[in-house]
C-alpha cells in the first residue's frame, strides 16, 4: 500500500520544521538506518519465542498503526527533499544512493513507518516479560534508527513524533479494546468446540 498509493498522489505537502534544517547530514547513519530491515524481523520473531502474548498485541497495535498511517498518506501526502550527498567512501555512496532510489520519490513521509515500527518494538518488549538487558538492548538499537532516519534526511522531526504518537494512542486502543484477549478467547472456544 504505501508503494501503491505514490501513483495516485499529486501535490504532496512539505513540513519541514526549522530545526530540521539544523540536523547535520551524517552519511554513515544510512547502515544504521538499513539495520531497521533484519533487526526488525530478528527482535519480533525473538519476541515470539519468549513472549508471544506481547509480540501479538504488538502485531495487532502495529497493523492498526500502519492502517492509519496509510489513511493519512491518503488525506495528506507529504514529501521529503534530500540534500546534496557529499562523497564520502565508494560504499557508504552506492548504499545512500540506493537507498533513496528504492524509495524514490520520497512521499508518504508524515508519519514515519521506520519510526512507527521500531517504536512499536521498543514498546513490545518494553511491556514483555523479558530481561532488563534485553530490554535495554533493543531500546538502544531501535531508538539509534530513529535517530538516523532524521541524520539521513529520510525524515523530518514532525514524521517521528507522529509515530511515536500513533504507537501510543494504537497500543492503548489494544489495551482497552482487549482486541488481542478476545481474539486468543474465540480461538479456545472454537478449539474446545473441536475436541468436544
Amino acid at each position: 500500500m504505501y508503494y501503491g498509493l505514490k501513483f495516485f498522489q499529486t501535490n504532496p505537502n512539505y513540513i519541514n520544521y526549522y530545526l530540521d534544517d539544523e540536523i547535520p547530514f551524517i552519511g554513515y547513519f544510512i547502515y544504521v538506518y538499513n539495520m531497521f530491515y533484519p533487526f526488525t524481523l530478528i527482535a519480533l520473531y525473538y519476541l515470539y519465542r519468549k513472549d508471544k502474548d506481547s509480540y501479538y498485541k504488538g502485531i495487532i497495535s502495529g497493523t492498526i498503526g500502519y492502517l492509519i498511517c496509510d489513511v493519512i498518506f491518503i488525506l495528506y501526502p507529504t514529501i521529503m527533499y534530500r540534500p546534496i550527498t557529499p562523497k564520502l567512501s565508494p560504499i557508504t555512496d552506492f548504499v545512500i544512493n540506493l537507498t533513496f532510489l528504492y524509495d524514490n520519490p520520497p512521499l508518504n513521509c508524515f508519519p514515519s513507518i521506520h519510526c512507527l515500527f521500531s517504536f512499536q518494538v521498543i514498546y513490545s518488549f518494553l511491556s514483555s516479560n523479558l530481561t532488563k538487558r534485553d530490554k535495554f538492548i533493543i531500546t538502544i538499537v531501535f531508538l539509534l534508527i530513529i535517530i538516523s532516519t532524521l541524520l539521513v534526511k529520510q525524515h523530518y522531526i514532525f514524521d517521528v513524533i507522529s509515530a511515536f504518537l500513533i504507537c501510543i494512542i494504537t497500543n492503548l486502543m489494544e489495551d482497552l479494546l482487549g482486541i488481542y484477549k478476545k481474539i486468543k478467547k474465540n480461538l479456545t472456544d472454537k478449539k474446545n468446540i473441536l475436541h468436544i
